[in-house]
């Protein structure tokens, strides 16, 4: 169907936009300079608008149109229907928010990073409260643009583009069932006689050989390191850049194990999934 291969050529190009701006958050969270930051935002601003403007094109709307109207929707879990419908969801999601927003959200989420960062070694919220204020009113500007009505609830609204149709409600009552029984637990960990060998997690361990420990850990569990990579940040994180290109990151403390051990294994587990 033309309709439908035009979306799909169109969705490719966007998608190719979309690695280069996530090669450019690896590099920014891995290897820029801190003198870099503001250089970084403008980047990634620029490529955030233009992702923006090309998904947001009326024609990617005409073509969606026309693709919902084809008998290839009947099967509902068929690649040519779960691809329009998903495409239908982010698209009219995408279509409310103001190509200023999307540029202003992208540079802000670049310098709110790097303040984070020099926040983080002093230990200083209040130098960081700033910029967290700032991203928050962002953030509720975005609820405004996609509020479809009043009584709709805010984190319904931005929980919905990573968990569609979740609510917080539903979340609420996950957590509520799960309260008594964790409080449980840990007050009988806490009474208990056993105590676990910290001394394994705190005695001091080489940078080099964590790594390499790291490492070795990831390609056990599955980390395909022909197509990926592990390397430090502040932060762990995953990230898959394009096809046959997935990077991890963790971080090392010489005088506590855990951190870059766990922060391995957990990071190589989200990126199995994209290199699935």
């Amino acid at each position: 169907m033309k309709a439908y291969d035009q979306l799909i050529s169109h969705l490719k190009e966007i998608g190719k936009l979309k690695s280069v701006s996530a090669l450019l958050g690896w590099d920014e969270r891995t290897q820029l300079p801190p003198k870099g930051a503001e250089g970084r935002a403008e980047q990634m601003a620029l490529l955030a608008t233009m992702i923006h403007s090309r998904f947001t094109d009326k024609s990617v709307g005409d073509w969606l149109s026309e693709c919902e109207q084809s008998d290839n929707m009947r099967d509902r879990h068929s690649d040519f229907a779960v691809n329009v419908q998903e495409t239908r969801r982010n698209y009219d999601r995408a279509v409310k928010l103001p190509g200023e927003w999307v540029e202003e959200m992208a540079k802000m989420e670049v310098l709110a990073q790097h303040a984070w960062v020099e926040a983080r070694k002093k230990s200083s919220f209040a130098e960081f409260a700033p910029w967290l204020t700032k991203i928050l009113d962002l953030k509720k500007k975005q609820v405004g643009y996609l509020r479809k009505n009043a009584q709709q609830e805010a984190y319904d609204i931005l929980l919905d583009e990573f968990e569609p149709r979740e609510t917080a409600a539903n979340l609420r009552r996950v957590f509520d069932s799960l309260r008594g029984p964790l409080v449980e637990l840990i007050a009988a960990i806490g009474n208990s006689s056993k105590k676990a060998p910290l001394e394994i997690l705190e005695r001091k361990y080489p940078t080099d050989l964590q790594h390499k420990l790291a490492t070795e850990a990831a390609k056990a569990v599955g980390f395909d390191f022909e197509g990926g990579r592990l390397d430090v940040s502040v932060h762990p994180f995953s990230t898959g850049i394009a096809p046959g290109d997935t990077r991890i990151t963790t971080r090392y403390d010489e005088n506590y194990f855990g951190d870059a051990f766990f922060g391995t294994l957990h990071e190589a587990g989200h990126a199995m999934y994209s290199q699935g």
